[in-house]
């Protein structure tokens, strides 16, 4: 069934594709983005709307007529470098999830799917060791906690929410299955591999929309 999305990052590297294969798949796209012009796709099914999804109001207008959103929102640093500083907030993504769960209960809108990261909260024992050894040592750690603050938003705000915890993004290609890995009896079953690319990654946050299966749950998500 078709819907209209609101999405945030639709500028961005993974953003970008879910944006693409949203609107070929005949959804229709609001997209609350800072600066419009950066975007050069073009559709009859998407609106820019320019703003921030900090903005409380900026977030309610694009909210408008909407039935899901979908965020690819990541706390950015200087470079892709784990050691590099973030150029945020620590709180950045707490901060717009809990403008966002405000958003979505005033406007009656239930359904949420998130980007995340592997080895947030409880899968952390489970990653891979040179993944744990980053989050502990480096400033990746800096944006991990950001997204464990928005899980656990997410998981108190009463809404039909997903995250899909990606493994290492934009190393592949393609758009070749999607592996799902739960947290069981301590391990990963099944074991995820160390890449997913983000062609991948939109497709399977745009199916996710649909699956009442993943109401409540944060898989990793790797790419076969």
């Amino acid at each position: 069934m078709t819907k209209t999305i609101l999405l945030y990052g639709g500028s961005g590297r993974t953003g970008t594709f879910v944006m693409q294969q949203a609107l070929a798949a005949g959804h229709s796209v609001r997209a609350l983005v800072r600066n419009p012009a950066v975007i050069s796709q073009t559709d009859a099914k998407l609106t820019l709307i320019k703003g921030t999804p900090e903005d409380a109001d900026d977030v309610a207008e694009a909210m408008q007529g909407c039935d899901v959103v979908i965020s690819t929102l990541n706390n950015a640093r200087a470079s892709d470098s784990p050691f590099s500083k973030l150029v945020n907030r620590d709180s950045l993504l707490k901060d717009i999830i809990d403008v966002t769960i405000a958003a979505m209960h005033d406007q009656g809108l239930r359904r949420i799917v998130s980007l995340g990261a592997a080895g947030a909260n409880e899968s952390y024992d489970t990653a891979p060791l040179l993944m744990r050894m980053l989050i502990k040592w480096s400033n990746l750690g800096h944006a991990y906690r950001d997204h464990e603050m928005v899980e656990d938003a997410l998981a108190a705000s009463g809404l039909d929410w997903t995250v899909g915890r990606a493994m290492m993004l934009g190393k592949k290609e393609g758009t070749a299955p999607v592996i799902e890995s739960y947290v069981v009896g301590g391990a990963n079953q099944p074991k995820p591999v160390m890449q997913i690319s983000r062609t991948s990654v939109a497709q399977w946050l745009i199916e996710a929309l649909d699956r009442a299966d993943l109401h409540g749950k944060a898989p990793m998500i790797s790419q076969k």
